[in-house]
């Protein structure tokens, strides 16, 4: 197999915001919404909430952030399209 060489710096950066983005995201669903949601009893607002708020206060963790969900987007897009080329194959034979 072989070598893989090492990241550069600017893909590390590119790692390492992703990597805030997803431990922001991760501490809003898993800890801000749950606790408040049982201390007020009422549906949290996402929108304006934690992982917007830290996004905001970081352009560039913001950027990289958008960019990962319009290409998760893509990617499932590709999916389901592969999955019914896929589908429409196996009914013809």
């Amino acid at each position: 197999m072989a070598k893989t060489k090492p990241y550069t710096a600017g893909e590390k950066r590119v790692f390492h915001k992703l990597a805030l983005a997803l431990v922001a995201a991760d501490i809003e669903s898993q800890v801000i919404k749950p606790h408040t949601e049982k201390e007020t009893g009422k549906p949290y607002q996402k929108k304006g909430g934690y992982l917007d708020v830290y996004l905001n206060s970081d352009p560039t963790v913001k950027r990289a952030w958008k960019t990962l969900q319009k290409e998760v987007q893509k990617i499932r897009s590709d999916y389901v399209k592969y999955a019914e080329a896929e589908k429409n194959d196996e009914s013809r034979t």
